[in-house]
C-alpha cells in the first residue's frame, strides 16, 4: 500500500491534522521549502556557510559585548549619577541613546551605502570635510585636561578625531584599489596620494593634541600596506621611520615624558593615583570578582570609573576568571572580522575589514594595557564598552563597514544568472505565462512535461491505483522483465497509463513500500538479499 510520512499509522478516513485548518484560525496556504523573501535569499538563503559563519560570529559577538557595555556603565556610574544628576540611570540611558544611534548608523552603512560609492570621488568629498571639522576644533573647540579634542555643534558635543578613523580606513582603501586592481595610479602617485591621506588628518590630531588617536590611525593604516603586500622592505623603513617619528614627539612634550618616567607607586597620591587605584581594583577582584554591581572602587575612589578605566570596575566585579571570558569574546569578534577579510573578492572589502579589525584590536589594547600600568594612559575608551557618544557611535560605523564587506563578499555572478534561468517542469511553454524563452524570465517552462507544476510531496494523493490513477485499492505491480514494455516503461515514464490523463496527480511514481519489511527489500528475481530471518527463501518458500 502506497503510503506517506504524513498518513502513516493514521486509519482510514482521518483528517490530516497538518492540512486541515485549526478551528478558529484561518488557513494559511503552505510555503514551498525553496520559497524565500527577496531579503532572506539575499541575507540568509543565497550565503555559502564560509561566510555565513564569520558574520554571525562577529554580530553574536558585538551585540553580546555591546548589552555587557551597558550593564557595566549601569553599574560603574550610578552613584556618581546619583549624587551629581539625583538619577542612577542617567549615564545609563545617555548610553542606550548612543548605542541606538550607532545601530542605526550601522545598518545605514551595511544595508544602503555600497563599496562602489566608498571607491568613487565623493569619499574626497567626506575626507575633506572632516579634514575641516580637525581644522574648526583647533579654532573654536573647547578644551579639557589640556587638550581641545571637542567641538559643539547645534548643541551637541562630538569629538571629530573619532570619526576620522573610518573615514580614512575608507579613503587609504580606495587608494589601494585604484593602484592594485584598477591600475589607474602610478607608483609616485599613490604614494603621494596615500602620504597625504593619512598625514594630514595626522598633523590636525597632534595638534590637538591627542597622541592616542594618531598611533591608533598610523597603526591601522600601516597594518593596510603589510595586508595590501607591501614588501618586507618596505614595510621594515614605514615601521623605523614610525618609531623614530613617535619618539621625537613623546620628547618634544613634557608631560608625556613624565607618563613614560613616571613610578605611580612612587607618588600614588598625585600623578600615579589612577594607575594605583585601577591595580588595587583588578587585585581587590580576586579570582572571582565581588560580583556585579559590588565594586569600591566606584564610589568616588576612582575616577573616570565609567570611561576611560571601566575596565578596572570589570576586573574587581568579575575577577580574573570573568576577564578571560571578556577577553575571548574580544578575541573572537576580531577573528571574525579578520575570516570576513579573507572571504571578500576585492582588495578594497578586504583592506576596510582588515584596518577595522586592527583599529578595534589597537584601541582595545591601548586601553587594557594602559590601564594595567604596562604602558603610559592615553585616555583612549575601551571599545564598544565605555561610556561616550563620539566613540561608540564611531565604532559601530567601523562594524557597518565589516558587515557591508561581508554583505558584498557572495556577489552575483554570471553562473547564478543562468541558474536562476533554467528551465523548469510546469504548466506552460517558452511563451506561456511563466515563459518568455530560455532567457527571457527568471524561469523557462517544458511544454507537456508529465510531471504537472511543482508542488510539495504532501500536497499529492497519499494513495493511487498506479493503473488507473485513481484513489482507492492499490495495486501491486511488477517491473516489466524485458521486450517492447521494458524499453517503453524505461524511456517514457507514462507508457504504463493508458494517457497522461491517467497518470496520478504529480506525476510522479510512487514507490510501493507494502507492510513487509522483507518485501521491500525483494529483488527483482523474488529474492530477498542474504541478511538473515526470511532472506535467502524463494518466492514459493513463502
Amino acid at each position: 500500500m502506497p503510503i506517506s510520512r504524513r498518513t502513516e499509522g493514521r486509519p482510514s478516513g482521518a483528517p490530516d491534522s497538518a492540512a486541515a485548518p485549526e478551528r478558529g484560525r484561518p488557513r494559511r496556504a503552505p510555503r514551498d521549502a525553496s520559497e524565500h523573501s527577496a531579503l532572506g535569499e539575499r541575507l540568509i538563503a543565497g550565503v555559502p556557510a564560509r561566510i555565513m559563519r564569520p558574520r554571525l560570529a562577529f554580530l553574536a559577538s558585538l551585540l553580546a559585548i555591546l548589552a555587557f557595555g551597558l550593564l557595566m556603565v549601569y553599574s560603574a556610574s550610578s552613584v556618581e549619577a546619583l549624587s551629581e544628576y539625583e538619577s542612577s540611570t542617567y549615564f545609563l540611558v545617555r548610553q542606550g541613546i548612543f548605542i541606538a544611534v550607532g545601530l542605526a548608523g550601522m545598518l545605514l552603512i551595511a544595508t544602503i551605502v555600497p563599496l562602489d560609492f566608498m571607491r568613487s570621488g565623493a569619499m574626497w568629498g567626506v575626507w575633506l570635510a572632516f579634514l575641516f571639522l580637525l581644522v574648526a576644533v583647533l579654532i573654536a573647540g573647547e578644551e579639557r585636561g589640556g587638550a581641545t579634542r571637542w567641538i559643539v555643534i547645534a548643541g551637541q558635543q562630538f569629538q571629530p578625531s573619532e570619526f576620522v578613523k573610518p573615514v580614512v580606513i575608507v579613503t587609504a582603501a580606495k587608494i589601494f584599489y585604484e593602484y592594485y586592481e584598477e591600475r589607474s595610479l602610478d607608483t609616485a602617485r599613490f604614494l603621494a596620494m596615500l602620504g597625504v591621506c593619512v598625514a594630514l588628518p595626522l598633523m590636525l590630531i597632534i595638534a590637538e593634541p591627542d597622541l592616542g588617536s594618531c598611533l591608533i590611525i598610523a597603526g591601522t593604516v600601516f597594518a593596510m600596506c603589510y595586508f595590501a603586500g607591501f614588501s618586507y622592505k618596505v614595510i621594515l623603513s614605514v615601521l623605523v621611520v614610525g618609531v623614530i617619528v613617535t619618539i621625537a614627539f613623546i620628547v618634544s612634550a613634557d608631560y608625556r615624558m613624565a607618563r613614560v618616567n613616571s613610578d605611580p607607586w612612587s607618588d600614588p597620591y598625585d600623578s600615579g593615583y589612577q594607575a594605583v587605584l585601577a591595580i588595587m581594583a583588578f587585585a581587590s577582584g580576586g579570582l572571582f570578582g565581588r560580583g556585579i554591581g559590588n565594586s569600591t572602587m566606584k564610589y568616588h575612589y576612582l575616577p573616570e570609573a565609567h570611561n576611560d578605566y571601566i575596565l578596572a570596575i570589570i576586573g574587581e566585579e568579575l575577577g580574573f576568571f570573568g576577564m578571560l571570558i571578556f577577553f575571548a569574546v574580544y578575541a573572537l569578534m576580531v577573528f571574525s572580522i579578520f575570516k570576513i577579510a579573507e572571504q571578500s573578492p576585492t582588495i578594497q572589502g578586504k583592506l576596510i575589514a582588515y584596518g577595522s579589525g586592527v583599529l578595534i584590536m589597537l584601541q582595545f589594547l591601548i586601553n587594557a594595557l594602559g590601564i594595567l600600568g604596562v604602558t603610559p594612559m592615553t585616555g583612549k575608551t575601551m571599545p564598544f564598552i565605555s561610556y561616550g557618544g563620539s566613540s561608540m557611535i564611531t565604532m559601530l560605523a567601523i562594524a557597518g563597514l565589516v558587515l557591508r564587506v561581508s554583505l558584498e563578499s557572495n556577489p552575483r555572478t554570471v553562473h547564478d544568472v543562468f541558474r536562476a534561468r533554467m528551465a523548469v517542469v510546469g504548466e506552460g511553454g517558452p511563451d506561456g505565462p511563466d515563459g518568455g524563452g530560455p532567457y527571457g524570465g527568471e524561469a523557462s517552462v517544458i511544454e507537456g512535461s508529465t510531471a504537472g507544476p511543482a508542488r510539495r510531496r504532501s500536497e499529492r494523493s497519499s494513495a493511487f491505483s498506479v493503473v488507473d490513477g485513481a484513489g482507492g485499492a492499490p495495486s501491486r505491480p511488477r517491473p516489466p522483465r524485458g521486450g517492447a514494455q521494458a524499453r517503453g516503461a524505461a524511456g517514457d515514464p507514462a507508457s504504463r497509463y493508458r494517457s497522461r490523463a491517467d497518470a496520478p496527480a504529480g506525476g510522479y511514481e510512487r514507490i510501493n513500500l507494502d507492510y513487509d519489511p522483507v518485501a521491500r527489500l525483494r529483488s527483482r528475481d523474488g529474492y530477498a538479499p542474504r541478511s538473515g530471518g526470511r532472506a535467502g527463501r524463494s518466492r514459493r518458500d513463502r
